[in-house]
């Protein structure tokens, strides 16, 4: 079952482009644009252990200098993985030409309302792209797939 959807994306020129996206089995994005079709042929796959070492470091690549001198997000990437929240069955990576260029990491959290219930929700974070890869749907394909995955785990929407 592919989904099928709508937005802009700005292009390396500049220009500003209407898009329609499907994301298929295999987790592979399409771009459609009108009758033209330009696939790019990402593969998306659960993160394993020989993979943590590219993900930091295109964490890290990511993250660079972008809110501040530096960045943290890579030591989250790190440290996430160890802790009792941490989602594994929801940590995915996307790969182009056999290169990790994207990552999202989920874990568990709370938030109390203003009664002072407490609700367990998932968050995603750190959702990581290359770069060079950025602004090419990769980092969309990676929600709309694990959020689907979520879905089929039971978790639902608020």
């Amino acid at each position: 079952m592919s989904r099928i959807f709508y937005g802009l994306i700005i292009s390396p020129a500049g220009s500003i482009l209407h898009f329609t996206g499907v994301v298929g089995l295999g987790g592979h994005f399409i771009f459609l644009e009108g009758e033209e079709i330009m696939e790019m042929a990402i593969t998306i796959r659960p993160e394993n252990e020989s993979d943590y070492q590219a993900v930091e470091n295109l964490t890290r690549e990511a993250f660079w200098d972008l809110y501040q001198p530096g960045c943290v997000e890579h030591l989250l990437a790190h440290k996430l993985r160890k802790v009792q929240a941490f989602l594994a069955e929801l940590d995915y990576v996307a790969e182009r030409d056999h290169q990790i260029v994207g990552n999202i990491m989920y874990s568990k959290a709370k938030i109390s309302d203003e009664n002072g219930n407490a609700h367990e929700v998932i968050t995603f974070g750190p959702l990581s792209v290359l770069p060079s890869h950025q602004k090419e749907g990769v980092g969309s394909a990676l929600i709309h797939h694990t959020k689907k995955l979520a879905a089929e785990m039971g978790i639902r929407r608020s």
